[in-house]
């Protein structure tokens, strides 16, 4: 009998869309609010957009556990982009090499196989972390100072990690056709870097 198994990540990109789509909402009442205290120069409307924007740091604030959650596999799915896009580097560069040896045609189909997989991994990966971006860079402004220079901190030293990881690693002299093969540049996340698997 199967042994049914919680997983977290699965459960934190399914609810992801759920978050999103309420900050969207917010901001756009935000938004048409303030349009509408500008063009009417009403002090009653100034005060409502100001407790509409606290309304949103109280939705935050009551969401915080979620969106730590998300900002944590944000950074895991960035690290694990970085990776994926170095394994693809070196499927590609065993496959350009293959190509001038007889007898490897088999070999090379299996590895272009296996690129193909590994691109439509990175390109679903890059989706959800493009989105993570998005979340947190709409729900910067709302957040408390403290809070967003710790998250900067975080993030440029995991950046810097990335990148010192990055040097280490060796590159192939050259890509395949990029009509084949896309490598997407890693993303950061505007709060703070994330890690996680795909």
């Amino acid at each position: 009998m199967n042994e049914l198994r919680f997983d977290e990540n699965l459960a934190i990109r399914e609810v992801l869309d759920d978050i999103v789509a309420m900050v969207d909402r917010r901001e756009r009442l935000i938004q048409s609010a303030a349009e509408q205290a500008e063009k009417s120069r009403d002090d009653r409307m100034a005060r409502h957009v100001v407790k509409l924007e606290s309304l949103m740091s109280d939705f935050l604030t009551l969401f915080d556990p979620i969106l730590a959650k998300i900002r944590k596999y944000g950074e895991e799915l960035r690290e694990s982009i970085g990776e994926s896009e170095g394994y693809l580097r070196s499927l590609i560069g065993i496959i350009d090499a293959g190509k001038g040896v007889q007898g490897t045609s088999a070999t090379l189909q299996e590895l272009e196989k296996d690129a193909g997989e590994v691109q439509e991994e990175l390109e679903i990966s890059g989706e959800v972390l493009g989105k993570i971006e998005d979340l947190f860079q709409k729900t910067k402004a709302y957040t408390p100072r403290q809070e967003v220079d710790t998250q900067i901190a975080r993030a440029i030293q995991s950046t810097n990690s990335i990148r010192e990881s990055t040097r280490r690693e060796p590159r192939p002299s050259r890509l395949q056709d990029s009509n084949t093969y896309f490598l997407p540049g890693s993303r950061l996340l505007p709060n703070k870097p994330s890690k996680s698997q795909h």
